[in-house]
């Protein structure tokens, strides 16, 4: 246990230096709320919310999926290549122990850019929550990134570093825009509004939009969401079985 919390510890001390997450994980997402909230004013009415508001629910949902989906896949790739995966098992960690320490590091990480995004957001624009609303938002938020995290492990089975690069951030940029996190679902056109609503993003911030709201998450985005998970982690178990890795 005591090697299980020190390497985490190492993970998340690794990931919140790392220059990439500052700028993809931090300031993109801020820089993208910011922009989006100024042009179409914090104070505007989008269904019974304010747009600050919903915005920070799509722009906090980006930046988790970032960092869960894109981080984390390249990380794994890169250290794979590196040897740190047969150096591991050299030591009394083991491999699981290993992934989970990587994903509990990220959901530590995945608090405080919830945290930092929610205080800009009530600081800046002058969101307001009751405070179970902004708990139940949050807590949804840090939940609902691990099947993300179970996408970056498939991701991580990538053997090329280049082609991981390349493909997880197509991915996660992907999903995220289609997903309707930067604009709202209902102004794309008919067709990709039905791609869009399937889409793994989707049902992750809808789940977040409804909290604010104060209605209840939606059975099918949770369980969609669920199932995405379920999905993700079965590929990369098979892919490693296969390979005798895992």
């Amino acid at each position: 246990m005591r090697g299980f919390i020190a390497q985490s510890k190492a993970e998340s001390l690794r990931l919140v230096r790392s220059p990439f997450f500052l700028l993809f994980s931090v300031l993109m997402p801020l820089s993208f709320y910011t922009l989006f909230t100024l042009l179409n004013g914090a104070d505007t009415e989008i269904g019974s919310v304010t747009w600050a508001a919903y915005s920070l629910m799509s722009m906090t949902a980006f930046s988790l999926i970032g960092t869960a989906a894109g981080q984390l896949g390249i990380r794994l790739t890169y250290e794979r290549k590196d040897g740190l995966l047969k150096l591991i098992k050299l030591t009394p960690l083991s491999t699981g122990a290993w992934v989970s320490a990587k994903l509990v590091s990220h959901m530590i990480v995945h608090l405080f850019i919830i945290l930092v995004m929610f205080a800009v957001s009530a600081i800046a624009f002058g969101t307001e929550m009751s405070a179970a609303r902004w708990i139940a938002c949050g807590m949804w938020l840090l939940g609902g990134s691990l099947p993300f995290m179970a996408l970056g492990i498939l991701l991580g089975t990538i053997k090329n570093t280049d082609v991981v690069t390349a493909v997880s951030n197509l991915v996660y940029m992907g999903i995220s825009v289609a997903g309707g996190l930067w604009m709202p679902i209902g102004t794309f056109p008919s067709w990709l509004q039905s791609v869009g609503e399937w889409l793994p993003s989707h049902a992750y911030a809808n789940a977040a939009w409804h909290l604010l709201a104060g209605n209840s998450i939606l059975l099918s985005d949770f369980m969609l969401l669920l199932a995405y998970g379920i999905v993700f982690m079965l590929l990369s178990v098979f892919i490693l079985n296969r390979r005798g890795a895992a």
